[in-house]
């Protein structure tokens, strides 16, 4: 249980904001003490010659502490800092609460004390505060009714707090409840929430009135919310543009989305009964990774991912065949489903797939899955082990799959992944040369496990006669590992392929 545990908080603090200062990034002001006077460089004070703005720009990328005793400089910096958007991060400040036993044990923890350190923080800062991060004090604020956590809230609402993020660790008490007090920050535009047992019901807020109209970025870490809960926060958020479930077993069980807004939706080592995403015309990118650390789950268990209106997806994956039933519109996708207006996303232009080519039945779904998607250009396969293999499909049954319109036309580039030499993965790659006219490009990352000398089984590839590009700069690029796929790198709407790494 405790390797468990571990797997997931580290799974949560890789997925959750960076926060934007440190402690380790107080270097900064220290920069700038050989400028102050008596700052102990004897020069003249320059820094304070600057603008008021761009003055308040530096307070406000301090950690807290650091901010504060610019307040010490000048009346003019402690005037700047009064009304100056701060940023608070517990982790800052949670060393100075490690305390001894007094015999000689370091490591028992202050928490009362880094408890009241916080509530004094925000409720004496006159100003807003742009950034909280708290990870480290949460659960004693949760503790004995939740009162701190309770002010706490209701403060973050009164100064205006645009990014916010409670990671309830360590999970000590019972009730993991989040306080209903947290659907009253109006004013945010991220939110991550870690390790609550329960979202407060919506069912008593007022009908068709915006619960947080301004939030941009929204991540439940191992949270459990109920569907009809999740579903009214897309119906009251109406700028949303990412939403994130990172670790969600148990709930929610069946998601449907109906946002105009959202641009961005991952399933990161979450699962659900099923995904219907219903009405999403800004939809661009669709992640679903479902490598659950410590996670044990039915081997028969399946997710219905259904794909409604989404006439901007351009981004999908990783759809596995041993784990998603796949429906478009009111069509579920089976092996010999022919290609038609309704079974077909003509917008996905980066398609994922994960494939155990050891087992039988998800190779053949390859080419079904192929279908539905005719105008992918950038394809990815990772090929994952399977603990019992059925049976390899060999070039033979490659041979003789119809025409598939994506390799015909439009696929350039095919990233292979986890590249093990078997001959069902040999087979696979010669069909795609032998069919992709317009391939530019294959990337070929070898397994971590695989054997010396699996990559000159590759050799036949690069010289096959039978290739079906005449793209001139054709290539075969084969390499060892790569860099780690990413939340943050999933999640970047900067980058046009996020499975490239």
């Amino acid at each position: 249980m405790a390797a468990t545990m571990d797997g997931i908080m580290k799974a949560i603090f890789s997925c959750i904001p960076s926060a934007p200062s440190s402690a380790a990034d107080s270097c900064l002001s220290a920069d700038f003490s050989s400028d102050f006077p008596g700052g102990g460089g004897g020069g003249e004070d320059r820094i304070s010659c600057l603008p008021d703005a761009l003055l308040s720009n530096i307070v406000s990328r301090l950690p807290v502490k650091d901010a504060a005793r610019t307040a010490a400089i000048s009346p003019r910096w402690r005037r700047l800092r009064s009304s100056t958007p701060l940023v608070l991060v517990d982790v800052d400040i949670f060393h100075d609460y490690v305390v001894g036993d007094g015999h000689g044990h370091d490591g028992l923890i202050d928490w009362r004390g880094l408890t009241s350190t916080v509530s004094r923080i925000l409720s004496g800062h006159q100003g807003p505060f742009r950034t909280v991060h708290l990870t480290t004090v949460c659960n004693y604020a949760a503790a004995r009714g939740g009162s701190a956590l309770v002010r706490w809230l209701h403060l973050f609402a009164a100064k205006a707090v645009e990014e916010l993020v409670l990671v309830n660790f360590p999970r000590w008490i019972l009730d993991n409840t989040l306080p209903a007090e947290i659907l009253r920050v109006a004013s945010l535009r991220r939110l991550y929430l870690g390790l609550w047992d329960e979202f407060p019901d919506t069912d008593h807020l007022p009908r068709g009135a915006h619960v947080f109209p301004h939030l941009l970025e929204l991540g439940f870490c191992r949270t459990d919310i109920k569907d009809k809960d999740l579903d009214s926060l897309l119906q009251r958020s109406p700028v949303l543009e990412k939403l994130a479930l990172i670790l969600n077993y148990a709930t929610p069980r069946n998601v449907r989305v109906r946002s105009r807004s959202l641009r961005c939706l991952l399933f990161w080592m979450s699962i659900a009964d099923g995904l219907d995403v219903a009405v999403a015309p800004r939809l661009e990118r669709l992640i679903l990774w479902n490598d659950c650390p410590g996670a044990c789950f039915d081997k028969s268990f399946r997710t219905r991912v259904k794909i409604g209106n989404t006439p901007a997806l351009k981004v999908l994956g990783y759809l596995e065949p041993s784990i998603h039933v796949l429906e478009i519109r009111n069509t579920v996708i089976e092996f010999g489903t022919k290609a038609s207006p309704t079974t077909t996303v003509t917008s996905v232009k980066i398609l994922g797939l994960r494939v155990r080519f050891g087992m039988h039945r998800e190779t053949k779904a390859l080419p079904t899955f192929l279908r539905c998607f005719p105008k992918v250009q950038t394809l990815h396969i990772m090929s994952a082990e399977a603990d019992e293999p059925t049976g390899k499909l060999n070039f033979k049954f490659w041979q003789d799959v119809g025409p598939l319109q994506c390799l015909q036309s439009h696929i350039k580039k095919v990233v292979f992944k986890n590249f093990r030499g078997y001959r069902s993965e040999l087979a696979f790659l010669r069909f795609v040369v032998e069919r992709a006219q317009l391939l530019q490009n294959m990337v070929i990352v070898l397994a971590d496990d695989s054997k010396e000398g699996v990559a000159e089984k590759l050799k036949p590839l690069a010289c096959s006669t039978k290739r079906a590009s005449r793209d001139p700069k054709f290539m075969i690029l084969v390499r060892k590992g790569g860099s780690p796929w990413s939340f943050r790198v999933a999640s970047d709407l900067s980058k046009s392929d996020p499975f490239d790494c």
